[in-house]
């Protein structure tokens, strides 16, 4: 009878433990992560132009983001670093600093996302925005 009790128990914490770590594994997911995100802009970009030291190229995207909360999170989804540029007509241009890949950055109220990155001419730059404080690294 004991041994039963005991199979038993060991069964229900395999069950247990699995299930931790399934639900752990959807936390991290971007299934989840759009769940979460009331709204969201694909604000991915194709670069326009390589930037060389002369020449430092910002390619903007055409979305136009609003903040119903006054927290916008950038995503980066590209194995390389990007830096972000934030418009706003009559305000100063905000920039990120330094997102590493697959890393994520918040800014405050409405702007024009604008994205840098150093690849060559037409690569294409994946970054999403999300309304609200989402700073979860992106995994693929």
């Amino acid at each position: 009878m004991k041994k039963k009790v005991a199979i038993v128990l060991v069964i229900i914490s395999i069950v247990a433990i699995s299930t931790m770590i399934m639900f752990s594994i959807y936390k991290s997911s971007e299934a989840c992560r759009k769940a979460n995100a009331a709204i969201q802009w694909d604000c991915s970009v194709t670069c326009a132009e390589e930037s060389t030291p002369d020449s430092y190229v910002i390619t903007y995207s055409d979305a136009k983001i609003l903040s119903k909360t006054g927290v916008l999170t950038v995503q980066n989804r590209n194995d390389f670093d990007i830096i972000v540029y934030l418009l706003c007509e009559g305000k100063q241009e905000l920039v990120s600093g330094r997102i590493p890949a697959g890393g994520c950055y918040s800014f405050l109220n409405e702007h024009t996302v604008g994205i840098h990155a150093d690849v060559g001419e037409n690569t294409d730059i994946k970054v999403f925005v999300y309304d609200g404080k989402d700073t979860e690294p992106y995994t693929r």
